[in-house]
């Protein structure tokens, strides 16, 4: 028979953790569990008042234990990503990889997943209560920062970071650093009159902020086409001359109507093959010598064993130019070990120049994240263009809430925001 010494420090911190959570009523998770729901429900679509955002923190640094730390973030992330399993059934079972049972289960899976390992820096930072001012705030900021950039920021949506906008609309890096004080300043658990003073500073900044805050024009003769064209079916060469066809009438009529600048969906052409370029080839002239410019969303081949792709941001007519996505999707288009997948490009990717602007992009998935702009905070561009290719979640609350992070990125860069989307 096993006997455990009584005096085995690992055991003894366990015990000391048990008791210190057993000691927490239970009706207080429960109450940070319908916080952290009641939260996600307000800030994300189809509400999103961004501001309430700052409830998480202050409610998180004065709950008692790191379970309730745990449950008002988890329920936050599981009520924000509702979607994952309903997302995961239609892109794999309509990809035909996997059964929609499977893919729903699947998808249960990563959306509790999610939650778990974007909550964990909260529960695991979490102040006691007895901790000081500056201990509050260093975890608030240490925690923010986990669940916003890589390795765990790949999956960094929901940040609390979106607050900033909100604050300090327009003023970039120094909007960052000010939201990154304010969140870190509501968590602090005893205010002391320079406490408030700090307070009343933050907030008469933010109310500046607002009044130099002016919407930005969208560049003239820029225009976005928002396509029905469903799930690109690639598996033969009539469909991709098809849809080929279809590409080619919406851009010349889009041209015809005054533009000239024609913005498509992310991926809407699908994997370039050299057929297309002889497709392409009468159209592209066309707009070379008429001075029109196309931003169109299609894969590039990289290598063919395992198969390698970069989704990508084509730009062709009177200017050209290339940006590869940052982060294609977790599991579904970026797949490491997999013989099929696409791969990241570079974060360092400079902005486009088109129409003499110069263009920051986000492609598609990267509208949920913060880390791939963060070339907006320091070096303000002209325009942010948005291509996404949602034909699995246009329905859904998370094209809501994709296009709600994006607006957020480019209302603290302070320039114009043009969307491309497919359903």
């Amino acid at each position: 028979m096993l006997t455990i010494m009584p005096n085995v420090p690992l055991l003894s911190s366990l015990r000391a953790i048990v008791v210190r959570h057993a000691a927490t009523p239970p009706g207080h998770s429960t109450l940070a569990a319908c916080t952290g729901t009641m939260v996600a429900v307000l800030v994300w679509y189809p509400g999103h008042h961004a501001l309430i955002l700052l409830v998480l923190p202050a409610a998180w640094s004065r709950l008692r234990g790191r379970v309730t730390g745990f449950a008002i973030w988890a329920s936050y992330y599981l009520m924000g990503a509702r979607d994952i399993p309903i997302v995961c059934e239609r892109f794999f079972a309509d990809y035909q990889e996997l059964t929609r049972l499977t893919a729903l289960a699947l998808g249960v899976v990563f959306w509790l997943l999610q939650a778990i390992v974007l909550a964990l820096p909260w529960m695991i930072l979490k102040p006691g209560p007895a901790a000081s001012a500056w201990s509050h705030a260093w975890r608030t900021a240490l925690a923010t920062v986990i669940v916003t950039i890589p390795p765990i920021g790949i999956i960094g949506w929901l940040s609390p970071v979106h607050v900033v906008s909100a604050l300090y609309p327009g003023w970039q890096l120094a909007g960052m650093a000010l939201g990154m004080v304010t969140l870190c300043a509501i968590t602090m658990p005893r205010y002391s009159p320079k406490a408030w003073l700090a307070c009343a500073v933050l907030a008469a900044l933010s109310v500046c902020a607002h009044w130099q805050w002016t919407q930005p024009a969208v560049p003239v003769g820029w225009k976005t086409v928002d396509t029905a064209l469903g799930r690109f079916d690639q598996s033969s060469y009539s469909s991709l001359y098809a849809r080929t066809i279809q590409l080619q009438v919406i851009v010349r009529r889009t041209f015809a109507s005054g533009a000239g600048v024609v913005i498509l969906p992310e991926e809407i052409a699908g994997l370039w093959r050299p057929a297309m370029s002889l497709w392409w080839r009468p159209d592209i002239e066309h707009m070379r010598a008429a001075g029109q410019t196309l931003v169109i969303g299609m894969d590039i081949g990289v290598t063919t064993t395992p198969f390698r792709y970069t989704d990508s941001a084509i730009i062709t007519g009177a200017e050209r130019g290339r940006m590869d996505s940052r982060q294609p999707v977790p599991a579904a288009l970026w797949k490491p070990g997999g013989q099929t997948s696409a791969i990241r490009g570079s974060v360092d990717q400079p902005y486009l120049t088109i129409a003499g602007r110069r263009v920051a992009m986000s492609l598609c998935y990267e509208d949920l994240l913060w880390w791939p702009h963060w070339r907006t905070l320091l070096d303000r561009p002209d325009v942010i263009v948005s291509q996404s290719n949602g034909w699995f979640d246009a329905d859904l609350a998370v094209a809501g809430i994709q296009q709600q992070s994006i607006a957020s990125v480019a209302r603290l860069a302070g320039v114009p925001l043009l969307r491309a989307t497919n359903r």
